[in-house]
């Protein structure tokens, strides 16, 4: 018994390493069900220590969710402009070219896009050469625009939020 702990505490902790390894480039729902599709495999196995194993990447894997929870961010950001940034702690702050927040952010923007990007929880950006917002490679795409109504927002759906600081980032939009 002591054999199959030490084995998926082992498990647990290499496989959280790993998969933290891949935080800036893969989006934790994608870490997540990668590492849950991974499990369900290894947990099919007659070897008792493959499935502790697997065991230990479910444990690892749900440990993701705690990314999502931490919110939006921006992970690259190789643009030459400003970018305004909707803070979760701070509200609207300027991000130089370059610069990337520590903070999670909920939505961003810069000068002539006349409208603002909605970034979900545990949606990763990245922010190219050419103002282009892309998503990190990932589910996050599907999430933030299919499941949780994100992505590019017009003055229309600015001005229904009663969130104010919406309307103070899309004023740097124009």
């Amino acid at each position: 018994m002591k054999k199959n702990q030490l084995t998926i505490t082992s498990s647990s902790i290499m496989s959280y390493a790993g998969i933290k390894m891949l935080e800036n480039k893969i989006d934790p729902f994608t870490r997540m069900s990668l590492g849950l599709l991974a499990t369900l495999g290894l947990s099919l196995s007659e070897n008792q220590t493959t499935r502790n194993i697997g065991f230990g990447l479910g444990i690892a894997s749900l440990l993701q969710l705690l990314d999502i929870k931490k919110g939006g961010k921006i992970t690259r950001n190789d643009s030459n402009i400003e970018f305004y940034i909707l803070d979760e702690n701070q509200g609207v702050t300027v991000l130089e070219p370059g610069q990337t927040p520590s903070n999670s952010i909920d939505g961003l923007t810069f000068k002539g896009l006349k409208g603002v990007f909605k970034v979900s929880d545990g949606v990763y950006i990245e922010l190219g050469k050419g103002n282009s917002i892309n998503y990190s490679f990932g589910l996050g795409k599907l999430i933030n625009q299919n499941l949780r109504s994100g992505g590019y927002k017009s003055k229309q759906w600015v001005d229904q939020q009663i969130d104010l600081r919406w309307k103070e980032l899309y004023s740097k939009s124009i």
